[in-house]
Protein backbone atom coordinates (compact mmCIF):
# COMPACT_ATOMS: atom_id res chain seq x y z
CA UNK A 1 0.00 0.00 0.00
CA UNK A 2 1.39 3.46 -0.46
CA UNK A 3 1.75 6.46 1.46
CA UNK A 4 -2.06 7.52 2.27
CA UNK A 5 -0.92 11.16 3.67
CA UNK A 6 0.79 12.09 0.37
CA UNK A 7 -1.54 10.42 -2.32
CA UNK A 8 -4.16 13.02 -0.51
CA UNK A 9 -1.83 15.67 -0.22
CA UNK A 10 -0.75 15.50 -3.81
CA UNK A 11 -4.50 15.00 -4.76
CA UNK A 12 -5.92 18.04 -3.07
CA UNK A 13 -2.67 20.56 -4.47
CA UNK A 14 -3.17 19.49 -7.65
CA UNK A 15 -6.78 19.61 -8.28
CA UNK A 16 -6.45 23.20 -6.24
CA UNK A 17 -8.46 22.34 -3.37
CA UNK A 18 -9.06 24.62 -0.10
CA UNK A 19 -7.58 22.55 2.89
CA UNK A 20 -9.73 24.28 5.19
CA UNK A 21 -13.32 23.67 3.06
CA UNK A 22 -12.08 20.16 3.02
CA UNK A 23 -11.83 19.85 6.30
CA UNK A 24 -14.88 21.33 7.45
CA UNK A 25 -16.95 18.61 5.05
CA UNK A 26 -15.38 16.04 6.84
CA UNK A 27 -15.87 17.17 10.53
CA UNK A 28 -11.98 17.50 11.03
CA UNK A 29 -9.57 20.56 11.97
CA UNK A 30 -7.33 22.33 9.92
CA UNK A 31 -4.60 21.43 11.58
CA UNK A 32 -5.49 17.61 11.58
CA UNK A 33 -6.40 17.44 8.38
CA UNK A 34 -2.19 18.84 7.99
CA UNK A 35 -1.49 15.54 10.31
CA UNK A 36 -3.02 13.28 8.49
CA UNK A 37 -0.87 14.07 5.29
CA UNK A 38 2.29 12.95 6.89
CA UNK A 39 0.26 9.55 7.96
CA UNK A 40 1.05 5.98 6.45
CA UNK A 41 -2.27 5.10 7.11
CA UNK A 42 -5.41 6.43 9.25
CA UNK A 43 -8.93 5.17 9.72
CA UNK A 44 -11.05 3.39 7.22
CA UNK A 45 -14.30 5.80 7.78
CA UNK A 46 -12.25 9.27 7.69
CA UNK A 47 -10.31 8.07 4.57
CA UNK A 48 -13.63 7.54 3.02
CA UNK A 49 -14.81 10.54 3.69
CA UNK A 50 -11.70 12.56 2.08
CA UNK A 51 -12.50 10.50 -0.83
CA UNK A 52 -15.39 11.16 -1.58
CA UNK A 53 -14.91 15.28 0.01
CA UNK A 54 -12.05 15.66 -2.16
CA UNK A 55 -13.33 13.05 -5.24
CA UNK A 56 -10.34 10.75 -4.81
CA UNK A 57 -10.63 7.60 -6.20
CA UNK A 58 -10.01 4.99 -3.02
CA UNK A 59 -7.68 2.54 -5.38
CA UNK A 60 -5.45 5.10 -5.84
CA UNK A 61 -3.33 4.16 -2.82
CA UNK A 62 -3.72 0.95 -2.98
CA UNK A 63 -0.20 -0.99 -5.02
CA UNK A 64 -0.40 -2.31 -8.71
CA UNK A 65 -3.02 0.29 -9.88
CA UNK A 66 -2.15 2.76 -12.58
CA UNK A 67 -3.17 5.73 -14.44
CA UNK A 68 -6.34 6.59 -11.89
CA UNK A 69 -7.68 9.83 -11.90
CA UNK A 70 -10.04 12.19 -11.00
CA UNK A 71 -13.11 12.15 -13.57
CA UNK A 72 -15.79 15.00 -13.74
CA UNK A 73 -17.71 12.68 -16.59
CA UNK A 74 -21.02 11.21 -16.07
CA UNK A 75 -19.61 7.55 -16.73
CA UNK A 76 -16.96 6.72 -14.90
CA UNK A 77 -15.93 3.04 -14.55
CA UNK A 78 -12.79 1.11 -12.68
CA UNK A 79 -11.92 -2.15 -12.72
CA UNK A 80 -9.25 -3.94 -10.38
CA UNK A 81 -6.70 -3.22 -12.55
CA UNK A 82 -7.10 0.36 -13.44
CA UNK A 83 -9.21 2.60 -15.32
CA UNK A 84 -12.16 1.34 -17.51
CA UNK A 85 -13.16 2.03 -21.28
CA UNK A 86 -16.41 3.23 -21.89
CA UNK A 87 -16.97 4.39 -25.63
CA UNK A 88 -20.38 6.23 -26.61
CA UNK A 89 -20.88 6.96 -29.94
CA UNK A 90 -19.37 4.20 -31.56
CA UNK A 91 -22.42 2.42 -32.86
CA UNK A 92 -23.98 5.18 -35.69
CA UNK A 93 -26.59 3.10 -36.69
CA UNK A 94 -28.51 2.53 -33.46
CA UNK A 95 -28.13 6.36 -32.72
CA UNK A 96 -29.53 7.08 -36.30
CA UNK A 97 -32.12 4.33 -35.58
CA UNK A 98 -33.32 5.86 -32.42
CA UNK A 99 -33.49 9.28 -34.09
CA UNK A 100 -35.66 8.10 -36.95
CA UNK A 101 -37.76 6.58 -34.29
CA UNK A 102 -37.86 9.57 -32.66
CA UNK A 103 -38.75 11.82 -35.84
CA UNK A 104 -41.73 9.01 -36.22
CA UNK A 105 -43.17 9.28 -33.22
CA UNK A 106 -43.30 12.66 -33.42
CA UNK A 107 -45.03 12.87 -36.74
CA UNK A 108 -47.61 10.32 -35.06
CA UNK A 109 -48.50 12.54 -32.31
CA UNK A 110 -49.15 16.09 -34.74
CA UNK A 111 -51.04 13.80 -37.05
CA UNK A 112 -53.28 12.26 -34.56
CA UNK A 113 -53.15 16.60 -32.72
CA UNK A 114 -54.43 17.93 -36.17
CA UNK A 115 -51.24 20.03 -36.47
CA UNK A 116 -49.95 20.81 -39.63
CA UNK A 117 -46.53 22.33 -39.97
CA UNK A 118 -44.99 23.61 -43.38
CA UNK A 119 -47.20 23.08 -46.86
CA UNK A 120 -47.60 19.68 -48.43
CA UNK A 121 -48.00 19.72 -52.27
CA UNK A 122 -49.48 23.30 -51.83
CA UNK A 123 -52.47 22.30 -49.82
CA UNK A 124 -52.15 24.81 -46.71
CA UNK A 125 -52.41 27.61 -49.29
CA UNK A 126 -54.91 26.15 -50.73
CA UNK A 127 -57.01 26.16 -47.02
CA UNK A 128 -55.51 29.91 -46.44
CA UNK A 129 -57.25 31.20 -49.71
CA UNK A 130 -60.81 29.47 -48.12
Amino acid sequence: MKHIGNILKNHIETNHLKKRDIANAVGITYNYLSTIFTKQSIDCALFEKLCVVTGLNPMSVFDGVSGVHKSFSDIHAETVLGAATVTIGTDTKALLDLLAEKERLIQVLMATSGIKIGTISGQDNKETNV
